[in-house]
């Protein structure tokens, strides 16, 4: 036992390799195989940047596109300035060709709007992001998360505008745009510029539609019902229910317009209200004067017409006016009430600048034109201003002028002097100065006249002081009496027919019908007594004609009577026989 534990084990160093590791070096060496083959057959990494991360899910939300899964959501984390969302989303290998410069990626979520209820289906599924690839040829992997789907791709067919309008809630996206009440495209995009303060709208016109956007075209609000109520009275426009519900908006060319060239993408046109605005914001160049009325302007609001002989040749900008007045009170109590007029060049037939037409305004002024309040409807009360030709005919006043000689001329000039004194000057030595209108405030006056409402209204008052004044409660005492007197004769008119219809039902009345036929009947029998070929027709015709015969007898004696009174007593005188006559 002693001399076991005293021997030592002999230790030899291994000269090679023991076959046990080649199990870790085939396991590191499969590891990093597979790290490669995963890493390369792996699709690509994208990043999307969205303002709300609201219903997305990493490890679950998926990306799809057509309805086909190509991707999946990785991770969901803030920006580093605490700012954005950023969503890191693993593509499936092979669908590189989809992402470009041209592709939109948006949440597919339950969404309630003026043209539906869509995305329904992901009620139970949850939200998903869709691709809509585009048709680039550059590679892209970095995307902004739309709120919303687009309305069309990139690419597609067609063209868009901009639309610049003042009021925010002129346009949703996903409202329809209409030509003839046809739709034709849709509005895409809205956004509010802070810098500039007014609303911008992109719209999409599909093709072949997009032909119709040309250079004179323009867009107006569509509200479905339109309600006017002005000094041309009452007028209500109603649209389809389709456009009274969806709303949108119209585009066309004014009639008389050209259509002018196809406009390029991306141009810029401004949204009016309606198609009265339109009309209204093609006069941009006019003469404005102040008016003053010593009557009432109730009625008279801006955006009246302005007319000469029922021609609109302007518009009432702003009634009352007292910019630039320093006692505004002062002016209405001593000159009247300012109105604010804008004459419009662009109504006027021709080519007339502004200059010529302050000219000819103020001529027709000099000889009698004068601006009147008249009634544009007696429904609203509406008020406009017309110009009429008075016989008041302002002078101008004349001042002295010294006669230019020719001494004093130029020699170039001798000529044109020689040629202009005659026509300028008088036998006095004066001559008219040049009529000018007043101004107040920077502006030019325009003289008023009395439109004569004011007596029409006195008039009316007058009528109906007179009608306040008619008896009538004398006459209605009297219609009382005459209604009282009316209903007794009535009641004795009803005890008369009362008495008739007994009369009526009487016996002896209700007899004497037969007793009149038998009466006619006995007539009818005697008169057949003496009718042709009875006896006493015979007898009494068989005398007529004795006598008749007698008095044809009685004719000889009755004129041999007329010629010889004495016949009867003494013989007649036969007359001579005639003799004939002797032959020449």
């Amino acid at each position: 036992m002693a001399k076991t534990q005293g021997r030592v084990a002999a230790v030899k160093k291994i000269r090679q390799l023991s076959p046990i590791w080649i199990v870790p070096v085939i396991a590191v060496a499969i590891g990093i195989w597979m790290l490669y083959y995963t890493q390369k057959n792996q699709g690509p990494l994208i990043t999307l940047v969205t303002l709300n991360a609201e219903g997305i899910v990493a490890g679950k939300t998926q990306i799809k596109s057509r309805s086909v899964d190509i991707g999946r959501v990785e991770s969901v984390q803030l920006s580093e300035d605490l700012s954005k969302v950023l969503i890191k989303a693993r593509m499936d290998p092979g669908i590189e060709a989809l992402l470009n410069e041209d592709s939109q990626l948006w949440v597919v979520k339950p969404t309630v709007g003026r043209g539906g209820v869509s995305g329904l289906n992901t009620l139970l599924s949850g939200a998903y992001i869709e691709l809509q690839p585009g048709k680039a040829s550059v590679q892209k992997y970095y995307y902004e998360l739309l709120d919303s789907p687009p309305i069309a791709p990139a690419d597609a067919p067609g063209v868009r505008v901009t639309l610049l309008s003042d009021d925010a809630t002129a346009l949703a996206v996903g409202d329809p745009v209409l030509y003839h009440g046809y739709a034709v495209g849709t509005v895409e995009t809205s956004h509010f510029v802070a810098e500039q303060g007014h609303m911008t709208y992109q719209l999409f016109i599909r093709a072949p539609y997009d032909s119709l956007v040309t250079e004179n075209v323009r867009f107006w609000q569509a509200s479905g019902m339109a309600l006017d109520v002005s000094a041309q009275g009452v007028r209500v426009e109603l649209a389809s229910v389709a456009t009274l519900l969806s709303g949108g908006v119209h585009f066309d060319v004014l009639d008389g317009w050209p259509a002018g060239d196809k406009v390029a993408s991306n141009s810029e046109f401004q949204l009016f209200k309606n198609q009265k605005a339109i009309k209204e914001g093609l006069y941009t160049e006019y003469n404005e004067y102040l008016l003053f009325f010593d009557e009432s302007i109730r009625g008279l609001t801006a955006g009246a017409p302005l007319e000469y002989k029922g021609i609109r040749i302007g518009t009432v900008a702003m009634a009352p006016y007292f910019f630039n007045m320093d006692n505004p009170l002062d002016v209405a109590f001593n000159k009247g009430i300012p109105v604010l007029v804008r004459v419009e060049a662009g109504r006027l037939a021709g080519e007339m600048s502004l200059k010529k037409l302050a000219q000819e305004l103020e001529t027709a002024v000099q000889h009698g034109l004068r601006a009147v309040l008249k009634t544009g409807s007696l429904l609203t009360g509406a008020l406009y201003i017309e110009l009429v030709q008075t016989d008041a005919v302002i002078e101008s006043p004349k001042v002295k002028l010294d006669e230019p000689t020719l001494a004093d001329a130029e020699p170039s000039d001798k000529v044109q002097v020689a040629t202009a004194q005659t026509p300028q000057f008088s036998s006095e030595g004066f001559v008219p100065a040049p009529f000018a209108l007043a101004e107040h405030a920077g502006l030019k006056i325009m003289p008023t006249a009395p439109s004569g409402l004011a007596n029409i209204e006195q008039k009316v008052l007058q009528v109906l002081d007179k009608v306040n004044r008619l008896p009538v409660e004398d006459v209605l005492a009297q219609s009382s009496a005459t209604l009282a007197q009316s209903e007794k004769m009535l009641k004795n008119a009803e005890q008369l027919i009362l008495s008739l219809d007994q009369l009526v039902k009487n016996n002896a009345v209700q007899q004497l019908p037969a007793d009149l036929q038998q009466s006619l009947a006995e007539l009818r029998r005697t008169l057949a007594g003496f009718s042709p070929g009875s006896p006493a027709y015979e007898r009494l015709n068989g005398n007529l004609q004795s006598m008749d015969q007698l008095l044809r007898d009685l004719q000889p004696v009755i004129k041999t009577m007329n010629s010889q009174s004495n016949s009867l007593i003494f013989n007649a005188d036969l007359p001579k026989d005639p003799e004939p006559e002797k032959g020449n």
